[in-house]
């Protein structure tokens, strides 16, 4: 059925339920793309979703803290190998948006070692990856056996609420001081909304349509932010580019760059997160339970 409620599930948790068996039970076929960057990818993606999940369950969750941990220590083994990547990605971004103000031949040195460093990563990380696959398979064999507490309903607006509201704080922090460490908090917190109202998308197309969009805005601008400062750390670690004036000029332009990200990034976050959790919170969920009594004949 998809990472989304269903008319058909009997209610809340039992769809939460089904949703994270089905995210388990993809995991074998993920392992298995010829591609090993593409097998991490989508791993470590669905990871991410299942985990938003938790954090929408953790009211009524007694098992939360184990099943989140065993997702997080089994994804963050990987994480080194799509980090290489990340910095190619990130180096590419930047020299094509600001390719009529640069010489891009004179880095041409800077992006082979990069690319070397990223065809490097890719050797290895088979029991890593293999890891990853038997603790999402072994998550969604358990999701069914869970003992999720309160009703629906309660469940639905607790989680939501508290996730809203560490997003607000996420936000706030950002605003004060948008470094890096802040806006990759307030990364975090829009990939667990857009995974929420992507969940919750077919009780208002339109509307929780558009909050799942803006969200991966959010967390798509705040990344190219990270991206940019991990690669300007590495470089700086590696002294790379040997010639120290490219290096500096390189470097003043992903500040640039990040400082344009950020101005982008926050008012979108603002019309996320600016509201009062619980209100937000309220109308997601009387969206849901008008949408539950329309769809009531599917069960």
């Amino acid at each position: 059925m998809g990472f989304r409620i269903a008319p058909e599930d009997g209610s809340l948790k039992t769809g939460l339920r089904r949703v994270l068996a089905e995210r388990g039970a993809r995991a074998a076929g993920h392992a298995a793309e010829a591609d090993m960057e593409e097998a991490i990818h989508a791993l470590r993606k669905d990871t991410k979703k299942a985990r938003a999940l938790l954090r929408l369950m953790r009211p009524g969750l007694s098992a939360f803290t184990a099943e989140n941990r065993a997702l997080r220590d089994a994804a963050r083994a990987l994480s080194g190998h799509r980090d290489a990547q990340a910095r190619l990605d990130s180096f590419d971004k930047l020299t094509t948006h600001y390719a009529n103000e640069i010489d891009r031949r004179a880095y041409a040195g800077l992006r082979a070692a990069l690319t070397r460093e990223a065809r490097a990563a890719q050797n290895g990380g088979e029991a890593e990856l293999a890891a990853l696959r038997a603790a999402l398979e072994q998550m969604g064999e358990r999701a069914g056996h869970w003992r999720i507490e309160g009703k629906g309903r309660v469940l639905l607006h607790e989680g939501l609420e508290r996730s809203l509201a560490r997003a607000a704080r996420a936000l706030a922090a950002a605003e004060k001081a948008p470094d890096a460490a802040r806006l990759h908090e307030l990364r975090k917190r829009a990939k667990d909304h857009r995974a929420h109202m992507k969940l919750l998308r077919p009780a208002w197309p339109a509307l929780i349509g558009a909050r799942e969009k803006q969200a991966k805005r959010l967390g798509d601008l705040i990344g190219d932010h990270h991206d940019l400062d991990a690669l300007c750390a590495h470089l700086a670690a590696r002294e790379l580019p040997r010639d120290e004036t490219a290096r500096a000029a390189l470097t003043a332009l992903a500040a640039r760059r990040q400082a344009d990200l950020a101005a982008e990034a926050l008012p979108v976050a603002r019309r996320l997160f600016g509201a009062p959790p619980g209100e937000t919170a309220a109308r997601l969920v009387a969206l849901w339970r008008l949408w539950r009594r329309e769809t009531a004949g599917a069960r």
